[in-house]
């Protein structure tokens, strides 16, 4: 046991210092590829010897991603329509990624959908599926108008690298906080427990709206147009 410890010690360590050389202010796929590999290392160790890789994530994301810019990629709304993200969507953006079979709970839809139609004016909200065009048509249904459903169907080879970045790097399930400049202001892993009690789902619609609205107030406070606090009923 106090040879793990140690063991993980100085990973974190290097991780650390490694991190130290981010690549602020560059593209997102960018600093995935000159850091991913010294992440994946310490995470597979951390989780084997003392199960920190949350740690590790939050610490990856803000010294190496936060404040790195989005690559402007490519992907299909359900009508099959290619849109670029970056030249499409032109407010601040919250971006949730899912696979069509990892779709989270209702109260997460629920939080997200209210939060849309609250504050549609001043947010783009999107929900990209890891997956085919009649799939993500059938998924996209529990989702208001106020979200705009694309999906990413990687077995029609029209996608870059930046995509790969984005999906095999960090994970399926995440959000992103883009302010109107296409910059990464924030990522979450999007990995709520599921709940199956009426109270838990309660409080599983409080803590996914908890964490939607700070994300969503960060974006306007970075954003010079609109430095209203949100307030969710």
């Amino acid at each position: 046991m106090v040879v793990k410890i140690i063991t993980l010690t100085l990973l974190l360590t290097n991780f650390l210092s490694y991190s130290q050389t981010s690549l602020k202010d560059s593209l997102f796929s960018e600093a995935i590829h000159a850091h991913i590999n010294t992440y994946k290392l310490a995470a597979n160790n951390a989780y084997l010897n003392n199960n920190t890789g949350e740690v590790l994530f939050n610490q990856f994301v803000n010294q190496n991603l936060v404040n790195t810019y989005l690559d402007n990629f490519k992907a299909k709304n359900t009508n099959g329509a290619l849109i670029s993200i970056n030249n499409y969507f032109k407010k601040p953006v919250i971006l949730v990624t899912y696979a069509s079979w990892c779709i989270r709970n209702d109260f997460e839809i629920a939080s997200l959908n209210k939060l849309a139609k609250a504050h549609k004016r001043d947010i783009d909200f999107v929900v990209i599926f890891w997956d085919n065009k009649n799939t993500t048509r059938k998924k996209s249904k529990v989702f208001n108008k106020h979200i705009n459903v694309l999906y990413i169907d990687e077995r029609e080879n029209l996608f870059s690298s930046e995509i790969k970045s984005m999906k095999h790097a960090l994970g399926l399930s995440l959000v992103y906080y883009i302010d109107r400049n296409n910059k990464i202001i924030g990522i979450k892993k999007n990995d709520k427990s599921v709940f199956k009690t009426p109270s838990s789902l309660n409080s599983g619609y409080v803590q996914n709206s908890t964490d939607f609205i700070n994300g969503l107030n960060t974006l306007l406070i970075n954003d010079n147009n609109n430095r209203e606090q949100v307030v969710f009923d």
